[in-house]
This record gives C-alpha cells, structure tokens and sequence, in this order.
C-alpha cells in the first residue's frame, strides 16, 4: 500500500523541501517508487532535481481535477523519483479550495487513484511555511506528517503556538467532517551541536515525549555545507556526503537512520538496493553516542 508523507511547519525556511528531497531521494536509490508532489506556489521541491521529461500539467490539475493522470507527473533525472510539480505561482488554489465542501479531503482522493498507488511506494508532499487549504488538505492526505524543526527559541515557539495549535483545531473544527490527522514526527535539523542547542533540544524531547501528538526522531540533521553542496548540485546528500566526522555524522549516516525511524520496515536496507547491518556499517545511533556523553 501506498504511504504518503507530509512536511508541515506553519514557519518558513524550516528546511521541509531540503528533506523531502533528500528523504525521496534515498528512498529512490533503496529501490523505492516514489512521488513527490511540490505543494508549495514557490516551487522549491520542483527546482531542486533536474528534471528528464517535464510533464506538461501539475499540482493545479491535480487539485481541480481531482486525480492524477499520467500528463501531471514529470520525471527527474533521478531513477524512480518522479514529480508532480507546483505550477500555481499565483497561489490561487488557496483561493479555489476556500469553502468547497471537499477542499479536505480533496488531494487525499486524487492521490489514492489507482494509477498512483500501482506506481508508487511512497508519496511525499512538500507544503508552503502557513497553513490554509491546500496545507490543510495535504494534512489529511498523510499517513505520516513530518516537521522539520531547528533548534532555535522563534522556530521552537512557532511550532508550538503556530503547528500545533493549527492542526489541533483542524481536528476539533465542529463545522468540518471529522478526520483524525496522523501524529507529527518532529525532525530536528541545523542542529549546531552548540550548549544552547543542546538544552533547548533536551527540553524539547522532556515536553513530547509524554505525549502522544508529537514524537521527535532519535536522529538529528547537524548544521553542514554538504547539505548545501547537495542542493546546488541537484542531488540527494547521502550521494555526496558518505564520510563524517566525530561530532557530525554524514548526509549518507543521516539519512539512512531517519528512513529507518519514519519506515521501521526498512531497517537494514541501504542505497544501492543493499542490505546489512546498520551496527556494523554506522556503528552505535546518536541516541547511543548522547546518552555516553550524558554519562
């Protein structure tokens, strides 16, 4: 069955389409299929890859058409990663959702045709940094809903007063159908590896790990230019950045820990269609490296 996950983050530049692209990108070089779909008027997830084969609709057909036909998807040039891009530069699909009686559950619908759930493993929808219909509506479209969150006060307290608050009342709203939104995965990224990062992300894993709402992966993404180097050359990180360092771990390391958190099935399973033992290849997680550290 097809599994769809959603980056949500009601603050911008929280690094939502770096991870997805990195995210669909190894999950593409383990074998998967998958499509991202570029939500988002800034096309940001569209530019990222090169793409093989434009297709000549996107994101607005999908959404008024309510399903998603072969003329909606490019190819990029990365082998089984596929694009339905953003082509609503004037954000009027915002506009166009406002009060239809569908505008929920209108994207889930049209991704659950059956062309794309025989085509695809895995879809990953990238979302502007607000929340409106169209966030809304990728929202309930997700079997997993991820939040990219760096360790800092403003990104933290948007998160809390902004995200959290957002997708609570959406659930509550006594005027819409009810639908129960998936969990939040909080991923941690830009992390510094500074003092005040390191406390903030302590209070952070005190306040949600009690809670059933929100859960923060194990894995952090540090704060390292090869993840910029990646985005320049148009290609997933764990491509570029195989070897870390003491206190930062590698784009490859990275990466293969967070599938294995967000997809527990594919523990084990590595780029290239691989398959061992994540000890002996990594060595003990960053959970394992903290809690010495603590010690």
């Amino acid at each position: 069955m097809t599994q769809t996950i959603a980056a949500l983050n009601s603050k911008g530049g929280v690094g939502k389409t770096t991870f997805l692209a990195n995210l669909g990108g190894l999950l593409a070089d383990m074998g998967a299929r998958i499509l991202l779909v570029d939500a988002d008027p800034q096309p940001s997830l569209t530019k990222y890859f090169a793409l093989a084969d434009e297709a000549p609709q996107g994101l607005v057909e999908v959404v008024t058409q309510g399903t998603v036909t072969p003329g909606c998807i490019s190819r990029t040039s990365v082998p089984g990663l596929d694009l339905v891009r953003s082509n609503d530069g004037e954000a009027h699909l915002q506009h166009w959702l406002h009060g239809r009686p569908d505008a929920r559950i209108r994207l889930a619908r049209a991704l659950r045709n059956p062309y794309v759930q025989e085509h695809y493993d895995f879809i990953l929808i990238d979302t502007q940094g607000a929340i409106g219909p169209l966030q809304t509506a990728a929202a309930f479209a997700a079997d997993t809903l991820v939040s990219p969150l760096p360790p800092d006060t403003p990104s933290v307290r948007e998160f809390r007063s902004g995200t959290l608050r957002v997708l609570q009342r959406l659930e509550q709203d006594p005027n819409e159908p009810q639908a129960a939104l998936a969990p939040i995965q909080a991923v941690i990224c830009r992390h510094e590896y500074t003092r005040n990062a390191r406390q903030l992300l302590g209070e952070l894993r005190a306040e949600f790990d009690v809670g059933d709402r929100v859960t923060i992966l194990d894995t952090v993404i540090p704060s390292a230019v090869a993840y910029k180097d990646a985005f320049t050359a148009r290609r997933p990180v764990h491509q570029l950045n195989r070897q870390g360092g003491t206190r930062c771990p590698s784009g490859y390391e990275v990466m293969h820990r967070i599938v294995w958190e967000l997809q527990p099935q594919l523990y084990g399973h590595f780029a290239g269609r691989l398959r061992g033992d994540p000890r002996e290849v990594f060595g003990p997680s960053q959970t394992a490296h903290a809690a010495a550290r603590a010690a």
